[in-house]
């Protein structure tokens, strides 16, 4: 997979702003569901608990140092244009945790299941969507997009679910360390690891479908 090289247009920052915000969205959702954060978003949530610091924020520093290592990776300095995203989603995270989401505290399992399979939906979707905006993807797609180039391979599921699997592996020991067990580990963390890759190139697909963007091989 090849990044187009980016194009400033009215069309690719509405699809990138609107990506931020859904992913922002689609991360509470999951964390107000209780059947199981992102994998990702376990290791934020373990940062919280072990620091005092918001989930938003804990986001922000993750993200910061996997922007590092990709702009280093790729010798390109394009990819601190990600560290933009980066802040907004961190600050869109505490909007919709701390404010916006506050009072709603889903109860009945339906309801927890409906919350959570949303998140689970829209958190690829979104991802997706930075994707094909041309700019610089979300920091973990770029870094999964990174590994892929590195290690020369187009099997995008096998290296997302090792992406995933290792953040979980991360947040557990984490929270266990700031004596909260699993955390926001649970089942659903587990459907996300082995499901998003999927969610992610059948949303790649669908977008090539209707002329949105084009999947390259490796080169």
């Amino acid at each position: 997979m090849k990044k187009h090289k980016m194009v400033f247009s009215a069309k690719n920052i509405i699809i990138y702003l609107l990506g931020t915000i859904i992913i922002s969205f689609a991360v509470v959702l999951m964390l107000r569901s209780l059947i199981g954060a992102s994998s990702w978003d376990t290791l934020h949530y373990s940062l919280h608990a072990l620091t005092g610091i918001t989930v938003g924020t804990a986001t922000i520093y993750v993200a910061l140092a996997f922007t590092i290592f990709v702009t280093v990776a790729n010798k390109d300095i394009k990819y601190v244009g990600m560290a933009i995203p980066i802040f907004l989603v961190g600050f869109l995270i505490d909007m919709f945790n701390l404010y916006i989401l506050v009072n709603y505290i889903p109860e009945e399992l339906a309801l927890r299941i409906l919350t959570y399979t949303v998140g689970l939906v829209l958190l690829p979707f979104g991802g997706s969507m930075l994707i094909i905006s041309s700019f610089p993807a979300g920091v973990f797609d770029e870094f999964m997009i990174t590994l892929m180039r590195i290690f020369k391979t187009n099997n995008l599921i096998l290296v997302r679910v090792i992406m995933e699997i290792s953040a979980v592996t991360l947040a557990i020991i984490l929270s266990f360390i700031a004596g909260i067990q699993f955390g926001m580990f649970n089942v659903g963390t587990l459907i996300f690891s082995i499901s998003v890759g999927i969610f992610v190139k059948t949303y790649l697909k669908f977008f090539e479908s209707i002329g949105l963007y084009t999947i390259e091989q490796i080169s």
